[in-house]
């Protein structure tokens, strides 16, 4: 008998937890939150020891992606992936606490992040957009680690014991979880960015870096859905995997033969 054959279906399922009334802990919603947290953390203490930015202005900028990419992962999430529930009910698109999407929230982010920078002319943008392409490993990571407590992302049924396969879905079926596999590919992401943190880079480096580690996996991992909806055979998040592939290539075009950036502290009362 193989004893790792397979997962359990709620090796990693707990809650919800009753607060009050109404109010509930969900699983995804709380890994979602320690993702924020551990994020906002870690991007604001890189700032203030590294960039010569204040804790507080990178939690400001961070809450303003956040935000609106919030927003827009739901928007995206209903028109590429549920076009036949707009088609039926178009005020779907404005009931933001619905369905998300990964990279909806990221075009989001994106989308963010040139408002901020018409709105702070000042600021070195390459320098910001670096800093939210590093933190952003953490809370995807969180993020698709709650997907996997809620087996958001079925995928198709597997006929062996392959160990990472996931058994006793409610079907009675034996499936890959991509979610789980998303997951240990942002772990690995998350651990390569923190190593290679503990020197200089050259401005963009991660806008290179973080794309181009992702986007092929997910590309290749969507093949393995079944739930999603497809155009011309692939996912909307593979056309945007194209998309985000090329910007990594294009950064890292951009930084060849850039020296890296000097490290400084943030100090108080020069920025008074």
């Amino acid at each position: 008998m193989n004893l790792i054959a397979t997962i359990p279906y709620d090796a990693f399922m707990f809650g919800p937890y009753d607060i009050w009334g109404p109010l509930k802990i969900h699983s995804f919603g709380l890994f979602v939150a320690i993702g924020l947290l551990t994020t906002f953390t870690l991007c604001s203490r890189k700032g203030e020891m590294k960039l010569g930015i204040s804790g507080e202005e990178v939690q400001n900028f961070g809450i303003y992606l956040v935000v609106i990419g919030w927003l827009f992962s739901h928007v995206f999430d209903v028109i590429f992936y549920r076009p036949h529930d707009v088609a039926q009910d178009p005020l779907i698109i404005f009931k933001f606490w619905g369905s998300i999407s990964s990279y909806g929230g990221l075009f989001g982010g994106i989308a963010a992040a040139w408002i901020w920078r018409w709105r702070h002319p000042d600021k070195d943008f390459l320098l910001w957009a670096d800093l939210a392409a590093w933190g952003l490993t953490f809370s995807w990571f969180f993020g698709r680690v709650g997907c996997s407590s809620v087996h958001d992302h079925p995928g198709k049924i597997v006929h062996n014991n392959f160990f990472l396969a996931v058994s006793g879905w409610p079907d009675g079926t034996t499936r890959y979880e991509l979610g789980f596999y998303e997951a240990i590919w942002w772990a690995v992401i998350c651990i390569t960015v923190l190593i290679l943190d503990r020197k200089p880079r050259p401005k963009g480096f991660y806008l290179a870096l973080v794309p181009t580690m992702y986007a092929p996996a997910r590309f290749g991992l969507d093949f393995l859905r079944v739930t999603d909806k497809t155009y011309f055979g692939l996912t909307p998040a593979q056309y945007s995997s194209f998309l985000i592939l090329a910007v990594g290539i294009y950064f890292w075009i951009r930084i060849r033969g850039e020296d890296p950036i000097e490290w400084k502290q943030y100090e108080p009362e020069k920025a008074e």
